[in-house]
């Protein structure tokens, strides 16, 4: 076994390796565990590490292409493509994200126009979760102390990689899999210490859970099951309403209730969202976009739901890029125009990377200013890099591959949301709203959205943005007295489109890659 020595700002850690063992499994015993968004396989960039001393494998061909001859040359490598061949020193550049709770302010988290209502007589603890592919999000009531708190949490499947296939992949095999469905119960249990320490060992725990189908697929411990493609078209029928047993803490036991998706990769949790958008109550016909790693796309006619979903992959969390970081301290969230542009750094401190919301502000402003043009490419001086943000001292600089992930995902949602007004018969002038959700959505400055074609063209006031309606959805069925089934007029008038099998859909995506608005169907 050959010993490894790593760092991270003022952390260290000691692992050991087997032989053959790639410098990503060494380390994710340890608490300097590596951000991931591949499951190991190179593509994602994201699990860097810089040699300090000691020896290590050549570089494959996967590190050649996303690192490049100057951050090899500096002893940057991919811990999942690098094995250490004796005692070796490194610094560890993007660690995983902790299962860390945080609270967020409950009014965030409420559907349009009003509160979720307190659970009349209650004796159990209450728990809504969306069950996101990044981030889990949760509300807690407390029937001692009567009080209700939200909170927000990393995935911690993101360790077996960031984005769905990459999940389910891993949960082909069985023992892969119970650990997936694991992860989720343990947090939920720590979450739960966080914010019911008043309830007693007694009280019993009731927790609905919406969330994308491969989500809720994992937590079932069926990931594997669902890598036939063909499964995707027609999953293994749900039952109307899934029970789980899940064993928390002081042995205490909480019975959870999957609210099954709607099908193929348009989950629950958008059936949630429209229901606490209140989509079916008489606004006129109404897009909505729950913008994330999968995003789900709905759309209200008077009549019936027109549902799909979009592979956005991690772009929108700025993940895999040159300059992405989370939406967490040291992000840049805003990005405004001018000479040279001004920015907003999440958290006053000072900047790290690139948001997902700041990426959309900064291209925008790019194409703005003409430094981009409208088919993704950049407009330089002579002798000019690329375009960087406080200065190239920082390090912060946008790559043509960040604008080609960007453009893929924005043509993948384009072209999802013309194939429902298609199939709805419905023109963008006729849209009474617009509304975007997911921790993105809520953050998204949607003028500057409009004017890129991520979203269709609206008047301001038709636009609306929230945090997380899915969540506010899950609560109002787990308060309500008919449980999940409150959903069930929607879910009656929904109508899933599976994009795969629109001839359109081709033709679209490659309209949609352009940097302008989206045309008016």
């Amino acid at each position: 076994m050959t010993l490894l020595r790593a760092r991270y700002q003022d952390r260290t850690a000691s692992a050991r390796a087997r032989p053959g063992a790639t410098l990503l499994d060494a380390l994710a015993p340890t608490e300097l565990r590596l951000r991931t968004g591949c499951n190991g396989n190179g593509s994602c960039g994201l699990c860097r590490v810089r040699i300090l001393s000691g020896p290590v494998s050549a570089p494959t061909e996967q590190e050649r292409l996303n690192l490049g001859p100057a951050l090899l040359d500096a002893g940057v490598r991919l811990a999942c493509q690098t094995t250490a061949l004796g005692e070796v020193a490194l610094e560890v550049e993007n660690l995983a994200p902790r299962t860390q709770w945080s609270g967020i302010p409950a009014g965030l988290l409420d559907g349009p126009g009003r509160r979720a209502p307190a659970p009349a007589g209650a004796a159990a603890i209450l728990v809504a979760l969306d069950i996101g592919t990044t981030n889990l999000n949760l509300t807690v009531w407390d029937p001692r102390s009567r009080r209700r708190a939200a909170l927000r949490g990393s995935n911690p499947q993101a360790c077996f990689g960031s984005d769905i296939i990459a999940r389910l992949q891993a949960a082909a095999d069985p023992a892969a899999a119970r650990q997936l469905a694991g992860t989720i119960e343990h947090a939920v249990a720590v979450a739960l210490q966080v914010a019911a320490a008043e309830a007693g060992p007694d009280a019993s725990c009731a927790v609905m859970a919406v969330g994308n189908t491969a989500m809720l697929a994992l937590l079932r411990g069926s990931g594997g099951a669902l890598l036939d493609p063909g499964a995707w078209a027609c999953p293994t029928p749900w039952p109307p309403e899934e029970r789980l047993r899940w064993e928390l803490f002081d042995h205490r036991q909480a019975a959870v209730t999957l609210v099954p998706p709607l099908g193929g990769f348009v989950g629950s949790d958008l059936l949630a969202a429209a229901l606490a958008a209140g989509l079916a109550q008489g606004h006129g016909p109404t897009l909505l976009v729950d913008f994330g790693t999968n995003t789900e796309i709905a759309l209200w006619d008077g009549a019936a739901l027109w549902v799909t979903s979009a592979a956005g992959g991690p772009a929108f969390e700025a993940c895999g890029l040159s300059c992405g970081v989370p939406a967490d301290d040291g992000a840049i969230a805003r990005v405004r125009p001018g000479s040279p542009f001004s920015f907003d750094v999440i958290g006053g401190v000072a900047p790290r990377g690139v948001c997902g919301t700041g990426l959309v502000d900064w291209i925008a402003c790019l194409v703005q200013s003409g430094m981009l043009t409208r088919i993704g490419n950049f407009r330089l001086r002579d002798g000019a890099g690329p375009p960087s943000l406080g200065g190239a001292e920082r390090g912060i600089s946008l790559a043509k591959r960040d604008i080609d992930i960007f453009q893929r995902a924005k043509a993948a949602i384009g072209a999802g949301v013309q194939i429902l007004m298609g199939q709805a018969g419905i023109r963008s002038r006729d849209l009474g709203r617009v509304v975007t959700t997911g921790l993105f959505g809520r953050g998204l400055d949607i003028a500057n959205a409009q004017a890129i074609g991520l979203l269709p063209g609206v008047p301001a006031e038709r636009a609306e943005a929230h945090i997380n309606l899915a969540l506010a959805g899950c609560e109002a069925m787990l308060t309500a007295p008919e449980g999940a089934h409150a959903a069930d007029p929607l879910r009656a008038r929904a109508r899933v489109i599976n994009m795969a099998t629109c001839p359109e859909f081709e033709d679209l995506y490659v309209r949609n890659l352009f940097l302008a608005p989206m045309e008016n169907q």
